[in-house]
């Protein structure tokens, strides 16, 4: 990786290094510009003119694209809301300095006027009838920015760019309402009642601030610096960079314009949407398909890594465009029902595994996307339900014993992807999900029944896996329910803002008994911490804060303002027949352990 680190003002940045002009271009589709008034462009005006001159705005990443004798263009990969704001603070300095001056607004004197000249403001924004910063398209940024600066100075007939663009009213009022020009009427606001003095002490200040500027030679380089670069500006994606190149390269050769690959491509966003789903989705989307389709796979590369993605992907351009752009968006509407289950809608083929994949999701399968996206796809005439079920078992047993550890679970579905496409190349056609339990139920993969047994017992659950001890009771609660139960969505929530679970885990034994005398008769303070937190000492209750830190007699006995029975022995959850049968009238260490070896057996069971 070849990177190339300067400090620059913002003088030098937008000005000449050695004798060659430097231009700055934001690819077509980063994200529009974002900063908005009373947030960041706020924060950016007081860092800037409350601060000493040469203030620290942190840094940006560029790729060469292009290098003459008398000019350098870089692509601005990183940090194009700063620079973009920049450029906007210096049009509105430029525009009053020169309105001031031709309508004697502020009286300036000759050295003051020379001063301005030997700024020559106008060079850090346009040169030779190029600007020195170009504009993403998206949200009509780049447009809006050269209509902005083709009306400086406003009050004045005098045009200072090329730049004339006659818009109509439909457009002005576009104009009116973007993000570009409520950025440029936030500074001109704010400086316009400046006296020249303090103009001058600003126009020092902007021209002074320091700014690292990083250059890379490829994409690649770029990428692995945006996992490491902390700054003011959103992180850009990788989806960000792949479209970048896609649109670049179909430009190229299919001559379709940037909007029209851009329209296309929003369906990938709509269905990922977060950062760290698109990236794991580039990743899963190699490992399910680079062993069933040669197209996929690019050599030197069998697993895709976070550090590898942004070398696979170029080559996959490089190598036909179409076919990978094509692939990741009709990819993502089978991925988008892994991450977003809630939204498959009735008439989608997977709608039947929706409850299931909505539990999946809780409990965190991550790693075995790339198993379900392989399935989902190659193997979509098959029947899900049995396997969707086995790899929730998996996962639970997984999640409440640490084992395998985490960070091999990605390999482990790579490599069962690729022991089940080797199985298909080979015409042996064993039943997969026969191959799918005999994989993962190795003793590599796998604790024992026996293992399995004892940690449920012994460990403190709660302590250690709250999610995964939550859909472990959930799910033994449920198997013991009929229709006729009522109350089954155990992940109700209350309240809109912060929504909060109506079912949660109550301990029988609270975690801070309000009259200590309750307990001390059934255990000591170091069995407490001991046995708070197992198996047998929790349940599931939708009255957490009703049983609050009560004493045992008063939990199983709980009336509610209406006179109905919402203790714990009033059998309205299931999983509590244990207290129901119990008849004595304390809650002692004996009856966590009982508990917890009564429940532990009935999980093994459920769960093979």
């Amino acid at each position: 990786m070849k990177i190339e680190t300067n400090q620059k003002t913002v003088k030098e940045l937008f000005g000449e290094e050695g004798n060659q002009e430097i231009f700055y271009k934001i690819p077509p589709y980063q994200r529009g510009y974002s900063w908005r008034k009373n947030k960041e462009l706020e924060e950016f005006f007081n860092d800037i003119s409350e601060n000493e001159e040469g203030y620290f705005l942190g840094s940006i990443i560029c790729i060469y694209n292009n290098e003459k004798d008398d000019k350098k263009e870089l692509e601005v990969i990183d940090g194009q809301q700063r620079l973009t704001t920049i450029s906007i603070l210096l049009s509105a300095l430029l525009n009053i300095t020169n309105n001031a001056i031709e309508e004697e607004i502020i009286t300036f004197k000759e050295d003051e006027k020379k001063v301005l000249i030997a700024y020559n403001l106008k060079k850090l924004i346009v040169v030779d009838n190029k600007l020195k910063l170009s504009l993403s398209i998206q949200n009509k940024n780049n447009e809006d920015y050269k209509y902005l600066l083709s009306t400086i100075p406003k009050k004045s007939t005098k045009k200072l760019f090329f730049l004339k663009k006659v818009i109509n009213e439909k457009e002005l009022k576009e104009f009116n309402k973007g993000q570009i020009n409520k950025a440029y009427e936030y500074f001109y606001d704010r400086i316009k009642e400046f006296s020249i003095q303090d103009i001058f002490i600003l126009l020092k200040k902007v021209l002074s601030t320091n700014i690292v500027k990083i250059e890379v030679n490829d994409i690649s380089s770029a990428f692995t610096l945006f996992e490491s670069v902390n700054n003011r500006g959103k992180p850009l994606t990788p989806i960000d960079l792949i479209k970048n190149s896609i649109i670049g390269k179909r430009e190229e050769i299919k001559k379709e314009s940037p909007e029209i690959t851009n329209k296309k491509w929003q369906k990938l966003i709509e269905n990922i949407e977060k950062y760290a789903d698109q990236v794991r989705f580039l990743r899963h989307y190699y490992h399910a398909f680079q062993c069933s389709n040669s197209k996929v796979k690019i050599d030197g590369f069998t697993k895709a890594t976070k550090s590898n993605i942004m070398k696979i992907y170029p080559k996959h351009i490089q190598k036909d465009v179409e076919f990978i752009f094509d692939e990741l968006i009709e990819k993502s509407k089978t991925y988008t029902v892994f991450i977003n289950p809630e939204n498959i809608e009735n008439s989608n083929m997977f709608f039947k595994y929706q409850d299931k994949l909505i539990d999946l999701q809780r409990l965190g399968i991550a790693p075995a996307y790339s198993l379900l996206l392989y399935l989902f796809v190659e193997e979509e005439k098959n029947d899900f339900s049995d396997i969707l079920n086995f790899i929730e078992n998996w996962f639970l047993r997984r999640h409440i014993t640490d084992y395998p550890a985490t960070n091999k679970l990605d390999q482990i579905f790579l490599d069962l992807i690729n022991h089940l496409c080797a199985n298909k190349k080979e015409k042996k056609l064993k039943d997969i999900k026969e191959l799918i339990f005999e994989f993962l139920l190795n003793s590599d993969r796998y604790k024992s029944d026996e293992d399995f047994q004892k940690i449920l017992v012994t460990s403190k659950l709660y302590d250690t896996n709250q999610g995964a001890t939550r859909c472990l009771l959930t799910k033994l609660e449920k198997s013991k329910r009929t229709k006729e139960s009522g109350g089954n969505n155990f992940w109700e929530t209350t309240g809109t803002k912060k929504p909060t679970l109506v079912w949660t885990i109550e301990h029988i034994y609270p975690q801070n008994p309000r009259d200590k005398r309750d307990w001390t008769t059934t255990c000591n303070g170091e069995e407490r911490i001991e046995y708070l937190h197992k198996l047998g000492n929790l349940t599931l209750t939708r009255y957490n804060s009703t049983y609050s830190d009560k004493s045992y007699k008063d939990k199983i006995a709980v009336i509610d303002n209406k006179g109905l029975d919402i203790g714990l022995k009033s059998g309205n959850v299931k999983i509590n027949q244990y207290l129901i049968d119990n008849t004595d009238n304390e809650w002692c260490i004996k009856h966590i352990e009982e508990r917890g070896e009564l429940l532990a057996n009935e999980i093994i069971e459920l769960m093979k």
